[in-house]
């Protein structure tokens, strides 16, 4: 397979490289930085890429988002050792066709890269990002949708959501009705309300937190 490999630690990078080129994989990348990977991916072809969690920016969505609009575009297997924001987005939206715990043995990511490879979608170790209540609505929700929730709440608007989030207005935008059709209530007035009647947020908190001036 033609591997490009990113992770933000070079010297991991460059090992987890040497490893798979010794399981006969092609290394067409090896890089710390992912907008090195966002730039050249489409001119190295790979057909899987391995990357680190990053903190970003990019984040981890746009990362792949980009990398899912390539032609032909790579799967991607993400590697991480803290299930942070996005990855669970990322997955949801079949933007991510593999998920690795790192405390995992290098034979399990052979496995999942073998895995993905003949098609099959991988979250080996995978648990959910953080605590969430058991109700059906908070299950319905991506680890994204429930941080819009929060800054609607807080009062930000849509530019500013965009902003600290690191993405397009269209793109809050459809997180937004995302939440609303969820929740099942038209109009961002009424989010707060139906939003703290299911337990998602507390409503006196957060309004009261505001966005930062």
């Amino acid at each position: 397979m033609r591997v490009a490999v990113c992770d933000e630690q070079w010297l991991f990078a460059s090992v987890l490289a040497s490893a798979l080129a010794q399981q006969g994989h092609q290394i067409v990348l090896t890089t710390d930085d992912p907008l090195v990977l966002m730039d050249q991916a489409a001119d190295v072809h790979p057909e899987i890429c391995v990357l680190d969690i990053l903190t970003g920016p990019p984040s981890v969505v746009k990362i792949a988002e980009q990398l899912a609009g390539l032609a032909p575009s790579p799967a991607v297997i993400l590697l991480t050792d803290s299930y942070q924001d996005g990855v669970r987005e990322a997955y949801e939206q079949g933007l991510v066709q593999g998920v690795v715990d790192k405390s995992r043995p290098f034979s399990v990511l052979m496995a999942t890269i073998d895995r993905v490879a003949a098609g099959e979608r991988v979250c080996d170790g995978w648990q959910a990002p953080g605590r969430r209540p058991s109700n059906g609505v908070v299950d319905t929700l991506t680890s994204r949708e429930l941080e819009v929730l929060r800054l609607v709440v807080q009062g930000y608007s849509t530019q500013r959501m965009a902003d600290q989030l690191g993405v397009s207005r269209h793109t809050i935008r459809t997180h937004v009705q995302q939440v609303l059709r969820k929740l099942g209530v038209h109009g961002r007035g009424k989010i707060a309300r139906a939003a703290g009647a299911a337990g998602l947020v507390d409503v006196a908190t957060l309004s009261s937190e505001g966005p930062p001036g």
